[in-house]
C-alpha cells in the first residue's frame, strides 16, 4: 500500500508543469506578457521539444503584439506535434478569435514584406479556426494577384461571396482577376455586382454620418474625404464637430468617417473599373460614364481623372481633356505625364506659346530628356516659323536616339 501511494505521489510530481511553465501561465493571466516569455525562454532551454511551452510563447508574443514571431512560436510548436498543437489553440474557445485576429494580421503584414509563403501558411491556420471569414479569403486572394495567379485569386474571391454573396470588395476583387485574365464580359458582370452591392452600404453610411445635416453637400463629403486620405485629424475633428454636429469629434466617430472612406472609394473603384472593362470593349462613351460616376464619389483620384482626360484627347475633345489634367497638377504638381498631356491639348488647338510654355517649362524641366516633349517643340517651333529652334530640338532628339 504504502508502494501505490508512494508510486502516486511520483506520477503526480512529474505531471506537474515546469515551474517556469507555471510562472508563464500566471504572468499571461495578470498580463504581463514580458515576464512570461521571459520565463518560457527558460523553459524552452531545458525542455526545448515541449509543444506547449511554443503555444505559451505565442499568448506572450500576441500579448506584446508581435504577430508574426506569435505565428512562428507557433509553428515551433505544430513542428513538435501538428494534432496537439491545433488542438491546444480550438480547446482554448475564449481565445480562439485572438488567435485567428494573430494568425491575419501576421499574414497581412507578411503580405507587406512579400513574404507570400508564410502569408498563405498562416491563412490556411485561419481558415481552420474559422471557415466562414470573408477577410481571409479577400486577403488570400490578394497574395495570389500580388503572385500573378489569377486562376487561384480568382477561386480565393469566389469563397467569399459563397460566405457572402452580398459583398461588394469580393465582387470588385472578383472582377480584377477576370479583368486580368482578359475575360472583360465576366469582369463587367461583377464590377456591376460591385456597384450594385456598394449602393445600400453607401446610403447606410450616409445616414449614420450625415444624420444632423438638414441637406447633405457634396462639397462637405469631398472635404471629409480629403482631410482622412491627407490624415488632417485636427481639421477633421472640427468639420466633425461644428458641420457634422456631433459633440465628441473625430475620437468618437473615427469608425463612421473610416467607413465611409473605405466605402466612398470601394464603389468609386468599381465605377473606375468598369470604365476600364468598357474601353477594353471599345466603347468609349460608356467608359467616360463610369468615370464620371467615379469621380462624382472620389474626386481626387489621380487614375480617374488621367483615364478620363485621355479618353477626351482620344475623342479630340481637348479643352474638356485640359480641365481634368489641370486638376491632377494641381493636386500633383510634378506629374510629369499630365503635364505632358496638357501641351499636347494645346499644341492641338494652336495655342501654341501655351505649348512651349508647358513643354519647356514643365515637362523638360521635370525631365530634361523628354524626347517626346523636344519631337513636339520641334513641330511647333516649325509651325511659328522659328526654323532655327526646330532644327535644335530635331537634333537634340536625334543625339539622344543615339546615346
Amino acid at each position: 500500500m504504502k508502494k501505490l501511494l508512494l508510486l502516486g505521489l511520483i506520477m503526480l510530481f512529474v505531471a506537474c508543469p515546469s515551474p517556469q511553465k507555471n510562472t508563464a501561465m500566471i504572468a499571461i493571466r495578470d498580463g504581463d506578457y514580458a515576464r512570461a516569455k521571459e520565463q518560457i525562454l527558460i523553459g524552452l532551454q531545458e525542455t526545448p521539444d515541449d509543444y506547449e511551452l511554443y503555444m505559451l510563447l505565442m499568448k506572450a508574443e500576441i500579448g506584446l503584439s508581435q504577430w508574426i514571431a506569435a505565428t512562428e512560436a507557433y509553428q515551433r510548436g505544430e513542428a513538435i506535434d501538428s494534432v496537439k498543437s491545433m488542438n491546444w489553440l480550438l480547446d482554448d474557445t475564449r481565445n480562439v478569435s485572438v488567435f485567428w485576429q494573430a494568425f491575419y494580421n501576421a499574414a497581412f503584414a507578411q503580405m507587406g514584406d512579400k513574404g507570400y509563403e508564410d502569408a498563405l501558411q498562416n491563412l490556411a491556420h485561419c481558415k481552420v479556426l474559422d471557415p466562414d471569414r470573408v477577410d481571409v479569403y479577400i486577403l488570400e486572394g490578394g497574395i495570389y494577384g500580388e503572385l500573378n495567379n489569377t486562376e487561384m485569386a480568382r477561386k480565393a474571391y469566389s469563397a467569399a461571396l459563397s460566405i457572402d454573396p452580398d459583398n461588394p470588395e469580393a465582387y470588385l476583387l472578383v472582377g480584377k482577376a477576370f479583368f486580368e485574365k482578359g475575360d472583360y464580359d465576366s469582369a463587367m458582370v461583377k464590377f456591376n455586382a460591385a456597384t450594385e452591392n456598394y449602393e445600400p452600404k453607401y446610403d447606410r453610411i450616409n445616414r449614420v454620418l450625415f444624420q444632423n445635416v438638414p441637406e447633405i453637400d457634396n462639397a462637405l463629403k469631398h472635404q471629409i474625404l480629403r482631410l482622412w486620405k491627407d490624415n488632417k485629424t485636427q481639421e477633421l475633428d472640427e468639420v466633425v464637430k461644428v458641420r457634422l454636429g456631433f459633440d465628441g469629434g473625430i475620437n468618437a466617430h473615427k469608425r463612421n468617417v473610416e467607413t465611409f472612406y473605405k466605402t466612398t472609394d470601394g464603389i468609386a473603384q468599381s465605377y473606375y473599373w468598369l470604365s476600364l472593362t468598357y474601353r477594353k470593349l471599345k466603347n468609349n462613351d460608356r467608359a467616360l460614364q463610369n468615370l464620371t460616376k467615379s469621380l462624382d464619389y472620389m474626386p481626387d483620384d489621380l487614375d480617374a481623372l488621367f483615364f478620363t482626360g485621355e479618353l477626351l484627347v482620344m475623342d479630340k475633345k481637348y479643352e474638356d481633356a485640359i480641365s481634368y489634367f489641370t486638376q491632377i497638377t494641381a493636386l500633383q504638381k510634378d506629374d510629369l505625364y499630365a503635364w505632358f498631356y496638357t501641351g499636347v491639348c494645346h499644341q492641338q488647338l494652336k495655342n501654341y506659346q501655351k505649348a512651349i510654355d508647358i513643354y519647356e517649362g514643365k515637362v523638360l524641366a521635370l525631365d530634361p530628356n523628354n524626347s517626346d516633349a523636344m519631337t513636339n517643340l520641334a513641330f511647333v517651333y516649325r509651325e511659328l516659323g522659328n526654323n532655327k529652334k526646330s532644327l535644335e530640338y530635331l537634333m537634340k532628339v536625334e543625339a539622344l536616339q543615339k546615346e
